[in-house]
């Protein structure tokens, strides 16, 4: 199931890509054996990764970035768990939002999961936060895994926020 899971992935990507409409993470990335992040996915998308085994999808857009958005819907009709974290570009960078995010991840550990923002920049940035403030990392082994998540632009005040604790 999960190399099909992989194989519908990486066709869908093929798709993103091709009409370039994502910056950062253009495709969906598999990060360990059950977390795959990446830019905003359309519903079509959304219904191949619960075809193909996905259980649980975080939305991490903000409120005026989901404006006339199916995505809920698409996500439940589809039988998946549906999450929406609003993260207000770098201000919504914040422990509460790592924390948050953390609380649900562990909740779903057994589960596929994908979380999404516009690009992964706010993905890879909470992730990192998570890394270093909640799992005890280094600073720069947090930020390592903000990056291999899609942090991009927000590397610097994820960088400070980790530095000043």
């Amino acid at each position: 199931m999960v190399k099909a899971l992989v194989n519908v992935l990486v066709a869908f990507s093929v798709a993103i890509v091709s009409t370039n409409v994502f910056a950062g993470i253009e495709s969906p990335k598999q990060v360990s054996d059950k977390l795959w992040v990446m830019g905003t996915p359309s519903n079509e998308q959304l219904t191949d990764f619960a075809d193909e085994g996905g259980d649980v999808v975080i939305n991490l857009l903000s409120q005026k970035e989901m404006t006339d958005s199916e995505e809920a819907a698409v996500v439940t009709l589809n039988g998946m768990a549906y999450y929406h974290v609003p993260v207000n570009g770098a201000d919504g960078v914040t422990l509460a939002n790592a924390r948050l995010v953390d609380r649900i991840l562990l909740e779903n550990s057994d589960k596929t999961v994908l979380v999404h923002c516009a690009s992964s920049n706010r993905v890879g940035a909470l992730m990192a936060l998570r890394a270093g403030w909640l799992d005890g990392m280094s600073v720069e082994n947090a930020l390592e895994v903000g990056r291999e998540h899609g942090m991009t632009s927000l590397e610097d005040r994820v960088k400070s926020m980790l530095s000043e604790q």
